[in-house]
């Protein structure tokens, strides 16, 4: 899934985290977006790249 087809799904990130994700020596730059408010439903998508390429790497999405 793309970062254009999760924003098609859910509309603009609520929050967006920029991060270094990993143990060195592998380390990448990391973008999460995240949707919802807590205790609600909520997701969250982790990404590697930079922005305009990112790769979905990750995600969370909690629903009641």
């Amino acid at each position: 899934m793309t970062s254009d087809e999760i924003i098609e799904l859910f509309g603009q990130p609520k929050n967006i985290r920029a991060a270094v994700c990993g143990q060195p020596p592998n380390q990448w730059n990391c973008t999460t977006w995240e949707y919802g408010k807590f205790p609600y439903d909520r997701a969250s998508f982790t990404f590697s790249g930079e922005p305009g390429s990112l790769v979905l790497n990750n995600f969370d999405i909690q629903r009641d």
